[in-house]
């Protein structure tokens, strides 16, 4: 019996590379060893860090470029066909709700001002409180956003903070 939910994990888990290997437009390779190197790493507080890492077998700078290169580009061929392998890879890690009849995500965007970085060409207006009385909460930058999926509640009357 336990063979055979291996054996099913190991199955899940090559269709999830699959999906994720075909859904990153350039330098596959390097992003499926970065991925190994963020999953089984826990002590790694920088990207240095993970480019040294043994599963990751190439360099800081291919590291960098596959991260810079791992959305595909609107204007390809097969853009909607690679979104579609990224959002059911990215599906597949997200369990299926019992309690409830949706999934629910939360949002959080951080934003990163650079109003001084002549070379990034992808910056706007972010919003950027100011200390200052009488500024305006705007600044020139970049904004980070995250969604994460909010597991159901506890089952069992013992919560942690109880």
């Amino acid at each position: 019996m336990k063979n055979q939910e291996n054996s099913q994990s190991i199955k899940e888990f090559l269709y999830w590379r699959e999906n994720l290997y075909h859904g990153v437009n350039a330098r596959k390779e390097t992003v499926t060893e970065l991925v190994d190197a963020l999953s089984s790493n826990q002590i790694a507080s920088s990207v240095v860090e993970l480019s040294e890492h043994p599963l990751f077998r190439r360099d800081y700078n291919s590291l960098y470029k596959g991260i810079q290169e791992f959305l595909p580009a609107q204007n390809d061929h097969n853009y909607s066909q690679q979104v579609n392998y990224l959002l059911e890879a990215a599906s597949q890690t997200i369990p299926t709700p019992v309690s409830r009849h949706f999934h629910l995500f939360g949002i959080d965007t951080t934003p990163c001002p650079r109003p001084f970085s002549a070379t990034l060409a992808d910056k706007t207006f972010i919003h950027y409180p100011h200390p200052i009385k009488g500024n305006k909460p705007i600044s020139i930058g970049h904004s980070y956003s995250v969604i994460c999926a909010l597991p159901e509640g506890i089952a069992t009357g013992n919560v942690p903070w109880a």
